[in-house]
């Protein structure tokens, strides 16, 4: 199985579910941007993560529009459309870590969603210098 590595925006908003063997459990859509000026388009990949990461997801408010980092397994799965006939094929990565993205506005770090994570990120606290203009740290 291939890993990835994959930064998109988050298509749907999160419901954890339970599974049948008492597993919580999310299931959500990343799109990623991939190519550039005539040839760039989006790429839709399934995310699945279990247990904790799927708590921490949800606790961290990841919603729609939400641009996250995800790292995981690639499968393509090959699956039967709502019709019962035919068939399509989707890419679904099962979620090995993930993060948000930090926005860098005017010096001052911000996410996409509009509500903080209640687990602090590393990114939160992070110095934000600008090479051109300060001195860089000895």
């Amino acid at each position: 199985m291939a890993q990835v590595y994959v930064i998109g925006q988050v298509t749907d908003d999160l419901e954890l579910k339970t599974s049948i063997n008492n597993n919580t459990y999310v299931r959500f859509n990343v799109a990623e941007t991939i190519g550039s000026k005539e040839h760039r388009r989006t790429q839709n990949l399934q995310i699945w993560a279990i247990g904790d990461d799927a708590e921490r997801l949800v606790r961290a408010h990841v919603k729609k529009g939400s641009l996250i980092w995800v790292s995981g397994s690639l499968e393509l799965e090959v699956y039967t459309k709502q019709d019962g006939i035919a068939t399509d094929k989707r890419l679904k990565v099962f979620l090995d870590n993930w993060g948000i993205v930090p926005i860098v506005l005017n010096g001052t770090v911000k996410q996409l969603s509009d509500r903080k994570s209640p687990e602090k990120s590393s990114f939160e606290t992070m110095i934000v210098i600008d090479g051109d203009r300060e001195n860089l740290p000895v």
